[in-house]
């Protein structure tokens, strides 16, 4: 609370009895960024947060958690609206705990089956409302580049779903990378994967043999990160995805 007040001037807002955060807090920093006073902290911080852009979890507000706790926001939901105002000021945001809520995505467990009754368009096509939109959010978060070779021309990049699109529930940040269109038919058919590192605690790009001859540049790349730290990939679609297919990859 105090680097947030500070970084906007405002007077010295201290927690209340409990170590609760006033609601005056919230308001005094939508004021001071301009964005519309709502009811409710968790709603107020969500103003806040989604006004520079940034995702709104549900590990933000105490509602949410195990232990309940009333309708107030945690102290992962205060960096966030830190880095709301960091970004609001013309700023970067800071790095946040990541492994905190790295895993909060998950596909539907019947997702295959979901996606076999979607409606189909000429040429087996799955129709996808809201695609467009869809596409620029996520380019958006990789600043028009794709996530693996820092390409920007923008008409050769395609937002590639990491679990195959089974419906609106499958269009989130956390399942999905921009990616040069060539990457993106070789992603889609396991020729190309993600891999966790734990040294460089980040995800590289592994090549399967088959193509590693054409594509063996890419071979151990670091997967670029969004703009904002709350939008990396989910390690649960990532993991599935690499389910799909472990033949492939299986050495006999």
């Amino acid at each position: 609370m105090q680097d947030i007040t500070g970084l906007l001037g405002l007077p010295e807002i201290r927690p209340t009895v409990g170590s609760s955060i006033p609601s005056v807090f919230f308001t005094s920093v939508a004021a001071e960024m301009g964005v519309p006073v709502v009811q409710g902290m968790p709603n107020m911080a969500r103003k806040i947060i989604e006004s520079s852009h940034l995702a709104w979890l549900s590990s933000f507000s105490s509602e949410d958690m195990p232990s309940g706790g009333g309708g107030t926001v945690t102290a992962l939901g205060l960096l966030q609206v830190k880095n709301a105002v960091l970004i609001w000021m013309g700023e970067d945001p800071e790095p946040l705990p990541i492994d905190m809520i790295r895993d909060e995505w998950k596909p539907e467990p019947a997702w295959a089956e979901i996606r076999s009754k979607l409606p189909r368009i000429a040429q087996e096509v799955i129709s996808r409302p809201g695609a467009a939109e869809f596409r620029d959010k996520v380019l958006g978060e990789y600043r028009n580049r794709c996530a693996i070779t820092g390409f920007s021309t923008i008409e050769a990049i395609e937002v590639a779903h990491i679990i195959p699109y089974y419906g609106s529930d499958s269009d989130v940040i956390w399942n999905s990378i921009p990616l040069r269109i060539d990457l993106h038919r070789l992603f889609d058919k396991g020729l190309l994967r993600l891999d966790y590192d734990s040294e460089k605690n980040c995800y590289v790009v592994s090549i399967h043999f088959n193509i590693f001859s054409d594509y063996q540049e890419f071979h151990g790349v670091p997967l670029l990160h969004p703009y904002d730290p709350f939008s990396i990939p989910s390690k649960f679609a990532i993991e599935e995805h690499n389910n799909i297919f472990k033949e492939l990859w299986t050495i006999i």
